[in-house]
């Protein structure tokens, strides 16, 4: 078809019925980035969606370029991208998460992964494209009978970062033939961001699996541990009939484990692994290899807690209260240790320095159900009935549901 068959639509003519659009186009728009933002942030926390409704000068030079290039020039004026949202989250496995989310919620006409194609070599960035049909009951608030369609895009931050720039520095830009070196500076800057982000995924995968076994840790260390009828706090460890308790009776469990020059998150990650096993020798000694490092004090505080749970359930409380006592030296603000080494002495029937130890880590941070709990149980020993069912009340508010505090309330109560 020759340019002379070619009629060029009005500006003016169609910006007008535009214009008499637009309103509804950005009310339709809001109720639609609302509908998602509400349900992203139930899965995947720190995202945002953005939102935006074609401007008609980027409106009108598109079917300018359409024109010029479909033989249909009918086509030219059906612009399915005239409602735009930006869905941008924190990591890339999060967009698998946000991806299943628009497809759940909406009816995709296209889905497109722009990007794949380019080699390392270019600049183009990745991202998800999705095309919906804007939802009936949203289009009969408006009047609106015929198709609504909205283009949806999922990136990561570092991706959303990237397009902006790429659409000031390329697509405002014609490349000239001496603009080689300009584009291989993008293609490094392009390689240099993909790789943040796979290494910040990585990296969050790493410290989502350190919280998943500290968790089981800490599960491990309280199921060693129980409430009598009496209402103490006693271990359950297999060998704590011991008369020998706090001695080992084998070889030193911190003297045998090799590090291999492996680094600290490695090292970390085996002996919780190990701990979580109730290989608690293995953890120790692992444990004992991290602590000959050169590592910060407030980190050596943290690992000293760790082995000391694990030589408590050994049991060799000694040992154990001695690692509390060394976890404190360092960092006088780690709670932690002042609530485990007070446990331990409640376990050896030392209910004057459990008391000391509980009441300085509620200094530190006084809404805590565990210290609570185990405070009300010494005060109870000791005789100290009111300031016992405080503490019991006091632990109760944080856990309503705690079968162990509400009985624990009840003894107490019996004994006013």
């Amino acid at each position: 078809m020759t340019s002379e068959k070619l009629k060029i639509p009005n500006r003016k003519a169609l910006n007008k019925k535009y214009q008499a659009q637009l309103q509804h186009y950005e009310q339709i728009l809001a109720i639609l980035q609302e509908t998602i933002k509400h349900e992203l942030d139930k899965i995947v926390p720190h995202s945002a969606v953005k939102a935006r409704v074609k401007t008609f000068d980027n409106y009108y030079n598109k079917i300018l370029r359409l024109l010029s290039k479909l033989k249909n020039r009918e086509e030219a004026f059906f612009i399915y991208d005239v409602l735009g949202l930006r869905i941008v989250c924190p990591f890339l496995e999060d967009l698998k998460t946000a991806e299943a989310l628009v497809k759940q919620k909406f009816h995709v006409v296209e889905v497109q992964h722009k990007g794949n194609q380019y080699s390392f070599k270019e600049f183009g960035y990745q991202s998800i494209h999705f095309l919906i049909k804007t939802p009936p009951a949203i289009l009969s608030r408006f009047q609106i009978k015929e198709s609504l369609f909205c283009e949806i895009q999922l990136r990561t931050i570092l991706q959303d970062a990237w397009s902006e720039v790429e659409h000031e520095l390329v697509y405002k830009t014609d490349f000239s033939p001496f603009d080689e070196p300009l584009k291989r500076k993008l293609a490094a800057l392009n390689a240099t961001l993909t790789l943040s982000d796979t290494l910040f995924q990585e990296i969050r995968n790493f410290q989502n699996h350190l919280q998943s076994e500290l968790k089981k840790r800490r599960e491990t260390f309280l199921c060693d541990i129980a409430t009598d009828n009496t209402g103490n706090t006693v271990c359950l460890s297999p060998d704590n009939t011991s008369t020998d308790r706090g001695h080992s009776k084998t070889k030193d469990p911190a003297s045998s484990f090799k590090a291999n020059q492996k680094n600290i998150d490695d090292l970390l990650m085996e002996a919780l692994n190990a701990h979580n096993g109730r290989q608690f020798e293995k953890a120790i000694s692992i444990y004992s290899s991290i602590l000959n490092l050169n590592i910060q004090e407030h980190i050596k505080s943290i690992i000293y807690i760790h082995r000391g749970m694990a030589f408590f359930a050994v049991p060799l409380y000694d040992r154990a209260m001695e690692d509390f006592t060394k976890a404190i030296e360092l960092n006088r603000e780690n709670y932690k240790a002042f609530y485990y080494r007070g446990l331990t002495c409640q376990i050896l029937n030392d209910y004057h320095r459990a008391l000391t130890n509980f009441n300085q880590c509620l200094e530190l941070n006084p809404c805590l159900f565990d210290p609570l709990y185990n405070r009300a149980q010494v005060r109870l020993n000791l005789g100290d009935y009111e300031n016992a069912l405080h503490d019991c009340e006091q632990a109760l508010n944080l856990q309503p549901e705690s079968s162990q505090a509400q009985n624990l309330q009840k003894l107490i109560k019996s004994c006013l």
